[in-house]
């Protein structure tokens, strides 16, 4: 299987859509061995800030000296950005080695149509068994108890925080989104909570209680304070402990905690199943690995002059996480004060069809002097046309691609200041562009396509 094949078979599974539920996944995993009982998880769960929190726990690890494999979703260019370890993609050759193999565990479950993200959680299980990672930082994709990542047995869970998001799949209230979350939550395992909402951190405290799991809430357990930006690097202070962060924004104060609890519950020795080699972290890997953290998209800088960012926020409750962030960005950078942010941006905005496009057209507003709306390149994305509707009396422009926003963007005056947002497809179709992997992109974004076509 050459790695065009592997796409193409992978994309033969967009049909089935999306099914939560487990059966199929641990048969495929039993036909592959079940590698995941010989793997070290961390696994991370929550509407918003787990990519981040993985980020910063997979560089924690890194730092100390650990193999660390790194499982995350969705992707932005190329779907092998799923699977990565020391933070490098599978290789295309790994991709389609481990896709044939996955194929051949396929076959055995002749009783079970394999969807696109089972496919990709077995070949991320595959992958790192056979390279025998020391550590798996291993994010949920969609709630958590039902959810095909949800067939390992994680040392340490981690519940970033919970909003209303994919209501269709988890429920309509916050309590029953939190008891989808907290699904991960398996006997003996410690537990990490910023959710910071009674109602659905009631549920988690139930849950971990009735686990018999350690449980550390952040924002009750620990002293966390936002040390703002500093030659633009956010500070954390957490316990008395100041860290700089590699990610920007107040809102990453709690995810870095979550990430630091994490490895100080690891170092604590409270694993008699591991070895003592595997919870050697000292304090400075945590510190350099928090500084060191990367996470694509998340409030980058793409130009300074002009002043380009770029950010997935893709819902309303990480709408309003970037908007603190870019005015408190705005605020140390130029000394504004906050009503000095409003009107200020050409804000740059697309997203897909069945997302909250009102609401975080609302909480946006107040920060533009215009917008321009893009149509996707993927078929979800909604018509820019409608977009405009969402932000009428905002003066806007509409752009067909990516390509043609971008190349106005480019000839825009070196004093404004443009944040791109909306969707994490409009991210991934800049970084595309601006990195020359407009083919990479169309290939993977275009799987399914691609195996009609082919």
């Amino acid at each position: 299987m050459t790695y065009p094949d592997a796409l193409s078979y992978l994309g033969q599974t967009r049909r089935f859509g999306m099914k939560l539920g487990l059966d199929g996944m641990r048969g495929l995993a039993q036909s592959l061995g079940n590698p995941q009982d010989k793997l070290r998880f961390i696994h991370l769960a929550g509407t918003n800030g787990k990519g981040s929190t993985a980020a910063f726990c997979e560089s924690c690890l890194r730092a100390s000296g650990f193999r660390v494999g790194l499982y995350t979703s969705p992707h932005l260019v190329s779907v092998r950005e799923r699977i990565q370890i020391d933070r490098q993609p599978i290789s295309e050759a790994d991709f389609a080695e481990g896709m044939a193999t996955v194929q051949r565990a396929v076959d055995q479950q002749l009783d079970h149509e394999i969807t696109f993200f089972e496919l990709m959680t077995a070949l991320a299980l595959w992958y790192f068994g056979r390279e025998k990672v020391d550590w798996v930082v291993w994010e949920t994709g969609l709630g958590g108890r039902l959810d095909a990542t949800n067939i390992v047995q994680p040392e340490l869970c981690i519940i970033t925080n919970i909003g209303l998001d994919h209501q269709q799949y988890l429920g309509n209230t916050l309590a029953e989104i939190a008891a989808e979350k907290a699904g991960i939550i398996k006997p003996g395992a410690a537990v990490i909570s910023a959710v910071d909402i009674g109602e659905a951190s009631d549920v988690i405290i139930v849950r971990a209680q009735a686990e018999r799991c350690p449980l550390t809430l952040i924002h009750r357990d620990l002293d966390l304070q936002d040390g703002g930006l500093r030659d633009g690097r956010q500070l954390a202070r957490i316990d008395g402990v100041e860290y700089e962060l590699g990610l920007t924004g107040p809102h990453q104060v709690a995810n870095a905690a979550c990430a630091v609890e994490a490895m100080w519950r690891l170092r604590s020795g409270d694993y008699p199943q591991l070895d003592e080699e595997f919870y050697f972290i000292p304090d400075e890997a945590i510190s350099s690995g928090l500084k060191n953290t990367v996470w694509p998209g998340r409030f980058e800088i793409l130009s300074e002059k002009p002043l380009i960012v770029l950010d997935g926020a893709h819902n309303p409750a990480g709408t309003k996480m970037l908007i603190e962030t870019w005015r408190a960005f705005l605020a140390a950078r130029f000394g504004w004060s906050v009503g000095e942010t409003n009107s200020r941006a050409r804000l740059v905005f697309a997203s897909v069809a069945d997302k909250d496009i009102s609401e975080m057209a609302q909480l946006l507003r107040p920060l533009a002097r215009d917008v321009s709306l893009v149509r996707l390149a993927n078929e979800r994305g909604a018509d820019p046309a409608s977009l405009a509707q969402a932000f009428n009396g905002l003066p806007s422009s509409c752009y067909d691609s990516v390509s043609a926003v971008w190349q106005d963007l480019a000839s825009a005056d070196p004093e404004t200041v443009i944040l791109i947002t909306g969707s994490l497809f409009l991210v991934g179709e800049m970084l595309a562009l601006r990195q020359g992997n407009a083919e990479e992109y169309r290939l993977n974004e275009r799987l399914e396509k691609l195996a009609v076509t082919r």
